[in-house]
């Protein structure tokens, strides 16, 4: 069923707010999602701080020129929904990416991750990644490395020197 003028121009609004609001997003094909698919990946977008909106494309396309975004973002057509995050974009492209291992759904188009344009190989590259805090601990881990060969080094002299004193006073 057509939508009003006022129904349309209420949904350019909510696009509108969703494109500058969130820290990026994923446009991806929605055709061939199943309901209890739908759901579980709902649920575990929200577990991970993301959402996930079935789009009416033509509005949507304005909302992203009025919205200034990429150019490139305004090239698709076909049922379409849009994934939406704010803190981990890689945490959402993992999601997407386990879901397109599985069952072969939701095939990203396109993406835009701090107002920049990614293309759909990009997105699974992403997903590649290691999450935030695995990232953190091997950071962690390469600064601890050179302070933990110091301290080997420094206390392996002092427990050699300590031994010799030893080995000595038992003599």
């Amino acid at each position: 069923m057509p939508k009003s003028k006022e129904q349309k121009a209420e949904l350019l609004q909510q696009y509108k707010e969703i494109v500058s609001n969130n820290e990026g997003y994923i446009i991806v094909k929605s055709d061939n999602i199943d309901t209890f698919t739908l759901s579980e990946l709902k649920q575990d977008l929200k577990d991970i701080g993301a959402n996930f909106t079935v789009i009416k494309n033509t509005i949507f396309k304005i909302a992203l020129n009025e919205s200034k975004q990429p150019l490139e973002t305004q090239d698709f057509s076909g049922p379409s929904a849009i994934i939406t995050f704010n803190e981990d974009p890689v945490a959402a492209a993992k999601l997407l990416s386990k879901i397109q291992e599985d069952k072969e759904l939701l095939e990203p188009r396109f993406g835009v991750v701090e107002n920049q344009y990614i293309t759909s190989s990009k997105i699974m590259e992403l997903a590649e990644i290691g999450s935030r805090e695995e990232l953190y601990a091997k950071l962690l881990g390469s600064l601890d490395a050179p302070l933990s060969g110091l301290l080997n080094t420094l206390t392996g002299n002092v427990k050699g020197f300590t031994r010799v004193l030893h080995s000595l006073s038992e003599k």
